[in-house]
């Protein structure tokens, strides 16, 4: 059973976070993540739309992004994208 990964971005160091980004998705799709969307909402079908940029990845199961997010090489590339970004997380189990 999938699980995607959804995140908001609010990025603070444009420089740093697009550093950050270049390293990342390599190592994602090392992990056995899949990118399937990054921008922004495009509107609203009810309420309001998420105003910040969003990523949303796929992932074969829950344990497989926990494997990626607690990994020694992804635990480094957060240390080095603090302060340039604040990172909401969410896990959606389908």
């Amino acid at each position: 059973m999938p699980t995607y990964h959804l995140t908001t971005l609010k990025i603070i160091d444009r420089e740093k976070f697009l550093e950050y980004a270049t390293k990342a998705r390599p190592l994602l799709e090392q992990y056995g993540g899949e990118y399937l969307a990054a921008g922004r909402a495009a509107g609203s079908l009810e309420g309001e739309a998420i105003a910040l940029p969003l990523v949303l990845t796929k992932w074969a199961d829950t344990q497989a992004l926990v494997n990626f997010w607690d990994s020694e090489e992804y635990r480094s590339l957060r240390d080095h994208r603090s302060g340039a970004v604040l990172v909401n997380s969410t896990i959606i189990e389908s």
